[in-house]
């Protein structure tokens, strides 16, 4: 039964909910609830003030015994060959798949495989946002626009060579699209890329910008699904840093040239080939960073729409709260906005097959280049400045790991 005392949600502004319960193999209870038009810009405003969510009291109160057995629960959570429990909940007439969250602690489950699903921990803070999007429930144009980006991600490796300094990585491949900070001297802030491999194909690299555009496009509207307002919220504060999208192919001045009605993140990371990374926890500019997982054709980049063609495995794996995502337990999209810099995490590899490989995106802001951008914004860069960095820029032919397109 749920605790008289779960009248906080109340106070939060909620119009209009239903409690119900559901069973977690034969003796668990776990609690949650179904809400109905809930006003989403509080919930997304506390995810990204990282303010506490009122939680049941009946979390705090768990029994000492409980507590102690919780790291024998994690050495057996990732090697149990036993099948988890499937949490479901009754859903009534009156609401519609869109409006369902199953609200859960991180305590009462192990496994996030399907619906939607918002995940806190034992302290009320909001780890995770996660929702599953099969292609059934998808338009036929959605899911020709993510072929279409699934595509374009391929042909990028045309132009940049897979990141090797990224410390958590341990096996597959990462590429990245967009902006960073520079790591030679004299050097301020430039695009991704590899001079030899742009040097070959320059007129496809500059022609590139309106594919680009359409990836930010689709990005920003997929964020539409997870909540009102949040990807207004998330844009805000990226602008706020004034750093350039990734689909921006130029800066000028202090502002992002041509800003766009979806464009958002300085950097857009992509894995594949068996992405592996070690614990850690992001240090990025955002507190949240913003994922999606989907599986593709090794040779022509395509959506793998073919089930019997797809890869099994790969876990986005949250040890200290005890619970981890399947990335492959969706045939579809996978969508997730998750503490990065608050939570430690990490990838396990998806078992790629000959023809489909698990890809996944991650749109961030390192805090590196959001300080280079504040310090150029209050004029360290320029001639006779004497506090913070007083680098000249370098022009671009004399760059050599990165084609650098940098600040005028």
């Amino acid at each position: 039964m749920w605790h008289p005392h779960w009248a906080p949600w109340k106070n939060i502004g909620f119009s209009r909910f239903r409690l119900c319960q559901c069973h977690v193999g034969s003796n668990r209870e776990v609690k949650g609830c179904v809400l109905k038009k809930a006003p989403w810009q509080y919930l997304i405003s506390c995810v990204l003030q990282h303010i506490v969510i009122p939680q049941p009291l009946g979390n705090s109160g768990r029994s000492q015994k409980t507590n102690e057995r919780k790291t024998t629960r994690m050495n057996r959570l990732f090697s149990s060959s036993r099948p988890t429990a499937q949490i479901s909940m009754p859903v009534s007439a009156n609401i519609t798949p869109s409006e369902i969250w199953r609200v859960v602690d991180v305590n009462q489950i192990k496994r996030i495989h399907f619906g939607r699903v918002a995940i806190f921990s034992s302290t009320g803070l909001l780890i995770a946002l996660v929702e599953f999007r099969p292609f059934t429930t998808m338009s036929e144009v959605e899911v020709n626009q993510w072929d279409e980006l699934s595509q374009f991600l391929f042909c990028e490796k045309r132009f940049t060579d897979p990141i090797a300094t990224n410390g958590a990585l341990l096996e597959g491949f990462m590429f990245a699209i967009g902006w960073r900070k520079c790591s030679t001297k004299n050097e301020q802030f430039g695009l991704y890329g590899s001079v030899g491999k742009i040097e070959n194909a320059k007129d496809e690299w500059q022609n590139r910008g309106p594919n680009l555009s359409l990836v930010g496009c689709i990005l920003g509207q997929s964020l539409r699904y997870v909540g009102d307002n949040l990807f207004e919220k998330i844009q805000n504060f990226y602008n706020s840093l004034g750093v350039p999208s990734f689909d921006q192919v130029n800066y000028e001045g202090n502002i992002p040239a041509n800003q766009g009605a979806f464009e958002f993140a300085s950097a857009l990371t992509f894995t594949m080939n068996g992405f592996k990374n070690a614990p850690h926890v992001d240090k990025d500019a955002s507190l949240y960073a913003l994922g999606w997982w989907f599986q593709a054709d090794k040779r022509t980049g395509q959506i793998q729409r073919d089930v019997s063609k797809r890869c099994t495995g790969g876990k986005l794996i949250f040890p200290n709260e005890h619970f981890w995502i399947d990335l492959s337990a969706c045939h579809g999209l996978i969508q997730v906005v998750w503490a990065s810099s608050t939570f430690v995490h990490y990838t396990d590899p998806a078992q790629d097959n000959k023809s489909t490989t698990l890809v996944g995106m991650s749109a961030q802001c390192s805090s590196r280049l959001a300080k280079t951008m504040w310090q150029k914004s209050h004029g360290y860069y320029e001639i006779g400045k004497t506090a913070g960095w007083s680098y000249n820029l370098m022009p671009i032919q004399r760059m050599r790991r990165f084609a650098c397109v940098l600040g005028k």
